[in-house]
């Protein structure tokens, strides 16, 4: 999915000003590898990249996590925490990194420290199978769309909105958002919604779990959007070492694998946070 969104307003302003402020700490790769444990923040409902199962988390976020952490010699603990406040809790020390399926955005980057892309976020549209109104993303215009609260996604939608007004064409009939993605694709095969938008490697997923049932179609952005993993702005020797793992993983083809296993194909990424993003 092209995934979820963080803090906006004067709370944000306060929390990252204070955030900036402070004087340099002990960092925190040093601190995990005393403790044993590397804390991650995830919202664990993001189906195949953190998602509970026999009550444990799974996926393809916390499969890379795992391998990860052993390199420090620590234990992956995973933290579910609400997205609407997971950068905060971020710097509130609730735990040390974020990996959650998060787009590389320009917001984003101004807050967090991202890692290399390990993923590909580009936005898609997911429509029903037997749709034929919906042929490119400017017949989203007097649609009703679907998408997830506060996702990057939502964001993108509404930018592609303006496109669609400012070329003469009426913008979307509504935008339903939801707390969790897996409600969307039921409302559009429901047909309450005539599309959703999400990540071109979640509707991998969501096409293969319910075969013949979607399909989907691109343009609804021009940038391609990459995954990353988040830390604190000052945590530079914790988001190096997660950087040298990934390129480590890609060169080996452990990440390849692991995409096979989770999405059922592989995707390419680049080995620098990309100069333009959404």
């Amino acid at each position: 999915m092209f995934r979820r969104s963080v803090l906006t307003g004067a709370g944000a302003a306060t929390l990252f000003g204070l955030a900036g402020s402070r004087a340099a700490r002990a960092d925190t790769l040093d601190e995990v590898k005393q403790r044993g444990t590397l804390t991650i923040g995830t919202e664990a409902a993001y189906v195949p990249y953190e998602f509970f199962k026999d009550g444990k988390i799974v996926g393809y976020d916390p499969a890379i996590a795992d391998l990860m952490a052993s390199k420090i010699g620590a234990k992956a603990q995973f933290i579910d925490t609400a997205w609407s406040g997971i950068i905060p809790a971020l710097y509130a020390k609730k735990f040390d990194c974020i990996i959650s399926a998060m787009t590389i955005t320009k917001e984003r980057a101004e807050k967090v420290l991202f890692s290399m892309p390990y993923a590909d976020a580009s936005n898609m549209i997911l429509l029903r199978a037997n749709e034929d109104r919906i042929k490119t993303a400017d017949d989203l215009s007097g649609k009703i769309i679907g998408v997830q609260l506060g996702s990057a996604a939502a964001g993108i939608i509404k930018v592609f909105e303006t496109k669609l007004k400012a070329t003469g064409k009426p913008g979307y009939a509504d935008v339903k958002q939801y707390e969790h993605y897996p409600e969307a694709y039921q409302d559009l095969l429901n047909k309450r919604t005539d599309a959703v938008v999400n990540s071109r490697s979640t509707m991998m997923v969501v096409m293969r779990d319910a075969p013949n049932k979607f399909k989907m179609i691109s343009g609804i952005s021009d940038i391609t959007a990459y995954f990353g993993m988040a830390f604190r702005k000052d945590d530079t020797a914790l988001r190096d070492f997660v950087n040298i793992q990934l390129a480590a993983m890609k060169q080996d083809g452990t990440l390849g694998k692991l995409q096979e296993k989770w999405f059922g194909g592989t995707m390419q990424t680049p080995n620098t946070v990309p100069e333009v993003l959404p």
